[in-house]
């Protein structure tokens, strides 16, 4: 099935997501920058969202209102008040901080490893990330996220420590260390582009799938997973 598209966000990640697309043999309706009238989307099968933190409640705002399913990556701001309004108009949204799925996995690990540790309190948990010197929002998305399923799993927020250095798309490290051994929960991103694939890959299938309202990057991956197997 050939879908179309409509980028908000016209950066090095709504390009690296419209070469993925089209090379999926979709179609890409309009890039839309800063200044151009959102309404161009309103017939697209899906928009992409990747903009800046004071622009993405306004714009998948907008987007939603229109009908128009969304996937929304942008970092540093809450999109719970959006999520709700998703689900009161029964508008397809998947807002993600990260969209690799390894972190998607990585984030079921750390649940569990999290739940085994808890009764154990010499393991205290911590995150470290870094990224690229020019990412803004510090600690990351995917950062708060972890030190969020640890705090749930374990019963307390862990620290969270943040480097923005030279060009590195992605680390994040879950630490738990204890009075004699560690353990240590890793995952490093080698490019973008991984990022990029995981939104456009989760956008066909929040089309194709027949969701309605806010839904999770969690639960494509889990049901991608369990579709396959």
């Amino acid at each position: 099935m050939t879908l179309s598209a409509v980028i908000v966000g016209p950066g090095k990640m709504g390009r690296t997501i419209a070469d993925l697309w089209r090379g999926r043999g979709h179609e890409i309706r309009y890039a839309l920058g800063r200044d151009d009238d959102l309404d161009a989307a309103r017939s697209a099968s899906v928009a992409f969202e990747f903009t800046r933190p004071d622009a993405a409640a306004d714009n998948v705002t907008d987007l939603l209102r229109m009908g128009v399913p969304t996937v929304c990556g942008t970092t540093g701001w809450d999109p719970e008040p959006v999520s709700r309004l998703a689900d009161e108009l029964a508008v397809p949204l998947l807002v993600a901080a990260n969209f690799s799925i390894g972190i998607a996995v990585l984030k079921a690990a750390v649940d569990e490893v999290a739940r085994r540790l808890a009764a154990f309190e010499e393991f205290e948990p911590g995150v470290f990330e870094r990224h690229h010197r020019q990412k803004l929002d510090s600690p990351s998305g995917t950062a708060r996220m972890l030190s969020r399923v640890i705090e749930e799993s374990a019963g307390s927020l862990p620290p969270v420590a943040a480097l923005r250095q030279g060009g590195q798309p992605g680390e994040h490290r879950v630490i738990f260390e204890g009075a004699e051994e560690s353990l240590e929960l890793v995952h490093r991103a080698r490019s973008r582009r991984i990022f990029a694939l995981g939104a456009v890959r989760a956008a066909e299938w929040l089309v194709a799938s027949g969701e309605r309202g806010s839904v999770s990057f969690q639960r494509f991956v889990e049901q991608a997973g369990a579709d396959h197997a």
